[in-house]
């Protein structure tokens, strides 16, 4: 037996003086459809139908109908000798089956209405079947006809193509069209304007009315046997900004012709609501000092190894013998502003880099007080301007003065990376373009490309020189800031910068659609509104009750947006523009060139010198937002402008009257 079938096993009695009862045995026989619908407006049954049998179906075999009203009795009849209000066309639903459709006018409504297979049209074997009926009676032809008829726009919103759909109680349109069913239907008069839809004509807004103040387009009538047709002429240009088309739609019935109104509406028209932004990001100019004692050497090993890493091979030696005097401090001071002062006239911005070879407690943090009188000042200054500080110390002590660590990146590592790969804020993480490189024995997290001494002296200890490899490229990355760039500093997450008056221009009625992508997280927009205290205040107390969407109740408290809630915001608010802004996780980006000799091969590999940052899960926009010329934001957020309110096609051609532009794709990517 088929899972899922009724099995048929029957007795047939043939009559006649030679022959009794012959047993039929199971030929796994099913009804997988045997629905009715009786529709008073229309006066017609309609009914479908698909049986199916591993043997006995052929060219005799019938399916056949019985049904009782208040004047008459129809026994059982062979479906096709009803002569059909529609038309119904043969269909092949396979060599086991025995599938259709058929329309009866019935006037009176009908009962006890069953549906069964005969397998020879002059036998006595038959299947019955649990036909399931149901009954559509008077009323409003959007809901209590058996078909209504609607118009589409093509993409430019310049032709309309009208529609016919079935509406059966228990069979969908495509498998009523697939069982056979076809209906004629004409459209004329139409005429276009900016009526909204009549609420009681359902989504299609079959059965509206047609204003007779909207203009006739003098578009020929259409009419097909199809299940839709194009008209034969493009809209008028005088149409552009009406937001629909309403048109007279004849269909024919048992009882004629029916004529009432069908509408088209047009597509939501959007466009890309900020296409590309133009990466700021360049290449910075490094001031560099190799600040170590003149008066011995500690290692020359690893003062060879600072040197090369930061190609300092020719830089002279800035002193610090007499670190813990009174004046050294301001004598670095002077001496990083002069070096910035007197590089700043070639017009590019600088990255201060600090090579501190030492070996006594307390020449660190005279540095980082040195530092801390330089660089903080800078971070925020139109280009050109200091970027920030890289310093590649002794040891691993880190930075101990929060102010600077959202301008300055201090080295080697606090933590190595292959000992607590999910530390938060780690600092100075060098991350490999191959995050899962391995060089010969090694993995990347032990071979160390800034190291403390004590780890390259035992490294050489254990391996060689060549093994732990060279610099072959440094670079260091900034965005360059114009004059009318304002900044917003997110403590130890980064700051957003809004560069050169980038916005996004809108209307209150407008909407969004956003489509999730990793470079979409770097951007933000702010609005007027959202800097209003008294807007502030009121959207806190929205918040608290719970009355506005989740997404934007942050905003009170950042004055910014990201982008994934524009839309909730659109929708609340009605701005008429969003300024973007850039994200930054750091300062700046060190890219690294570097090669490493394994087994007397040459292995070559890039590198990123982020700051700090909390865990390899979370986002990094080194590669997105520091390498690449242009950022592209269109596919993040889609603007509609006119018809937002109107129902919408999905990327597969399905046509969904149910979903609107605004509230659907709030938070959907429109395609």
């Amino acid at each position: 037996m088929r899972p899922g079938l009724r099995t048929l096993l029957l007795a047939l009695t043939l009559a006649g003086p030679s022959c009794g009862k012959v047993p039929i045995y199971g030929v796994n026989a099913a009804f997988l459809l045997a629905d009715a619908a009786w529709f008073a407006e229309e006066e017609t049954l309609f009914v479908f139908y698909d049986v199916e049998a591993e043997q006995g179906l052929g060219e005799p075999s019938v399916i056949e109908i019985t049904y009782t009203t208040d004047d008459a009795r129809v026994d059982w009849t062979p479906i096709n000798e009803f002569e059909p209000v529609h038309t119904h066309l043969d269909v092949n639903c396979g060599a086991h089956s025995l599938c259709g459709s058929m329309s009866i006018h019935v006037p009176i409504q009908p009962r006890n209405v069953d549906i069964r297979l005969r397998y020879h049209r002059d036998g006595q074997l038959a299947l019955g079947a649990d036909a399931i009926y149901n009954v559509k009676g008077l009323g409003r032809p959007h809901s209590k006809r058996s078909l209504v008829v609607y118009g589409v726009f093509d993409e430019r919103n310049e032709w309309v193509q009208w529609r016919a759909r079935h509406e059966f109680p228990t069979v969908v349109n495509e498998l009523a069209e697939r069982y056979g069913l076809r209906r004629a239907f004409v459209v004329n008069e139409q005429r276009h304007g900016t009526s909204e839809i009549d609420s009681g004509t359902g989504e299609y807004g079959y059965g509206s009315e047609c204003p007779d103040v909207f203009p006739d387009m003098g578009i020929p009538q259409v009419a097909t046997l199809e299940r839709a047709v194009f008209n034969d002429e493009i809209l008028p240009l005088d149409a552009s900004d009406s937001s629909l088309v309403c048109a007279q739609a004849t269909v024919t019935d048992a009882k004629g012709t029916f004529t009432t109104g069908a509408i088209a509406q047009k597509n939501p028209e959007v466009r890309e609501a900020f296409p590309v932004l133009r990466s700021p990001v360049h290449q910075a100019t490094p001031i560099q000092f190799f600040l170590a004692p003149c008066t011995r050497v500690i290692s020359a090993e690893h003062e060879a190894m600072q040197r090369q890493r930061l190609f300092m091979q020719n830089e002279p030696t800035y002193c610090i013998d007499d670190w813990n005097s009174a004046g050294f401090v301001n004598g670095l001071v002077v001496a990083f502003r002069d070096a910035v002062e007197a590089e700043r006239v070639n017009g590019r911005d600088m990255v201060l880099v600090v090579a501190v070879n030492q070996d006594e407690t307390g020449v660190s943090e005279a540095v980082e007080e040195a530092l801390l009188q330089v660089v903080p000042d800078e971070r925020h200054r139109s280009s050109p301007r200091l970027a920030g500080a890289f310093v590649l110390d002794s040891d691993s002590r880190g930075l101990e003065n929060d102010e600077l660590a959202p301008s300055t990146l201090w080295c080697p590592s606090t933590i190595p990376l292959d000992e607590l790969p999910d530390a938060s804020q780690r600092t100075c993480a060098a991350l490999p373009d191959l995050p899962l490189l391995d060089l010969g024995p090694f993995s990347f997290g032990s071979l160390q490309i800034l190291p403390t001494r004590d780890a390259y002296l035992n490294f050489l200890d254990d391996y060689s020189d060549a093994q732990a490899g060279e610099a072959t490229s440094l670079v260091y990355l900034t965005p360059e800031f114009a004059t009318t760039a304002q900044h917003t500093d997110l403590g130890q997450y980064g700051v957003v910068s809004y560069l050169n008056g980038e916005i996004i221009d809108t209307l209150p009625e407008h909407a969004f659609s956003f489509c999730t992508q990793e470079e979409s997280q770097a951007f933000v927009v702010r609005t007027a509104r959202m800097q209003n205290p008294l807007f502030k205040l009121w959207l806190q107390q929205q918040c608290a009750q719970g009355s506005v969407p989740q997404s934007i109740c942050s905003v009170p408290f950042q004055e910014m947006l990201d982008l994934s809630a524009i839309a909730d915001w659109q929708n609340l608010a009605g701005e008429t523009t969003y300024e973007i802004g850039v994200f930054w996780d750091f300062p700046f980006l060190i890219r690294m060139e570097y090669e490493a000799v394994l087994a007397g091969s040459v292995t070559g590999f890039g590198l990123s010198v982020p700051f700090g940052f909390a865990s390899p899960a979370e986002s990094f926009y080194g590669t997105p937002m520091w390498l690449e010329d242009e950022f592209y934001i269109e596919p993040a957020r889609t603007q509609c402008e006119r018809f937002c309110e109107h129902p919408t096609f999905h990327s597969g051609g399905v046509y969904h009257v149910t979903k609107p532009f605004r509230s659907t794709y709030a938070h959907k990517c429109y395609l």
